[in-house]
């Protein structure tokens, strides 16, 4: 047995290597611009990672990094962590496993490895399946080890999805409500609030989800993203109006943002059609409702949350316009890729 673990370590350690990513001598923060900055990580906190270069120290907010890699990185916690900012969830939980965090000396790299670890197994339990009490526990139990880890608002967003996935809507407000509430930075706290209106939805207390998207219409942040961020508003307070007011104004509004913006977006516009395909069903046109979401289907079903959500709705809709074949193929789709989602267990 340990044979097989030194030699799975060294195979890393060589694909590394072969990478171009030898054991590096500095830690290195990358910036989400493509910069980078070597040194060594002098301090960490929920807003901001402090690095010293060359004797100079340079605190970089956390909002503006994509990853920080550390000197004493195991191969194992090298591969594993970019696998994970990948998406390659599964590929990276075997690579984290291989590390030992007893063996780790500094403490940055232990937490570092312990969050990974729980990360991928969050997103494993929330699409292709998992435990998700145990995923939940595994990031609570590191949020309370390190609470002043630059990944705190990650691991806090983490929770209130595992949360709602578990249909624990106040604890996932509650989560998301420490995001929202916390982080400097519009575009984080104003995501956690489309989160937080989203769970209120699923809770079914539209007239509070309204009131939420209509406090983020409501902030003056004005950069591109918060501008996008304000579109999700848009399109949830519109499935809102089609539950307590008008379907048809809501209809209007929805297919207006899909006029008037980039199919580019796919996050954007899955939101948008899933949105449609609610208010249809609402309004009684299952055909209708049936077209918007296959727009999701066909094209923009990059999101596992989105496309999760749509696959629900047609296996419902194939089935209620008397097509067996094509809902139960939908529903085996839900069960191959998101057994964890929350679609696919209601």
């Amino acid at each position: 047995m340990m044979g097989k673990i030194i030699k799975g370590q060294l195979i890393l350690l060589l694909l590394s290597l072969l990478a171009g990513h030898a054991v590096a001598q500095s830690d290195q923060i990358y910036s989400t611009s493509g910069a980078r900055l070597e040194g060594n990580v002098v301090g960490v906190s929920p807003v901001a990672v402090e690095i010293d270069v060359r004797g100079s120290k340079r605190s970089v907010s956390v909002n503006e990094i994509s990853r920080v890699t550390f000197a004493e990185d195991p191969p194992g916690l090298q591969a594993g962590r970019a696998r994970a900012i990948a998406g390659k969830h599964k590929a990276a939980l075997v690579d984290l496993q291989m590390v030992n965090p007893a063996e780790i000396e500094r403490e940055l790299v232990r937490q570092d490895l312990i969050f990974y670890l729980a990360f991928v197994r969050a997103k494993l339990a929330l699409t292709t399946g998992g435990d998700k009490r145990e995923a939940a526990a595994a990031m609570l139990a590191f949020v309370r080890a390190a609470p002043r880890s630059q990944h705190f608002f990650s691991a806090a967003e983490l929770l209130g999805d595992l949360s709602l996935a578990q249909g624990d809507y106040s604890q996932a407000v509650k989560y998301y409500g420490a995001v929202s509430n916390k982080a400097p930075w519009p575009s984080y706290s104003l995501r956690a609030k489309l989160s937080e209106a989203r769970a209120t939805i699923a809770e079914g207390n539209y007239q509070r989800a309204q009131q939420i998207y209509d406090a983020v219409l409501a902030d003056k942040s004005n950069s591109v993203e918060a501008k996008r961020q304000k579109l999700f508003a848009q399109i949830g307070k519109s499935r809102c109006v089609a539950e307590t007011g008008s379907v048809e104004e809501a209809i209007a509004e929805i297919e207006n943002i899909i006029d008037q913006n980039d199919s580019s977006d796919a996050e954007l516009f899955g939101r948008a059609y899933n949105a449609l395909g609610a208010c249809y069903r609402k309004a009684g046109k299952p055909k209708e409702a049936l077209m918007a979401y296959l727009h999701i289907e066909i094209l923009f079903y990059a999101d596992s949350d989105i496309h999760a959500e749509a696959l629900h709705n047609l296996v419902e809709l194939w089935d209620e316009l008397k097509n067996p074949d094509r809902s139960v193929a939908a529903k085996n789709l839900l069960n191959e890729r998101y057994a964890g989602s929350v679609w696919a267990n209601q």
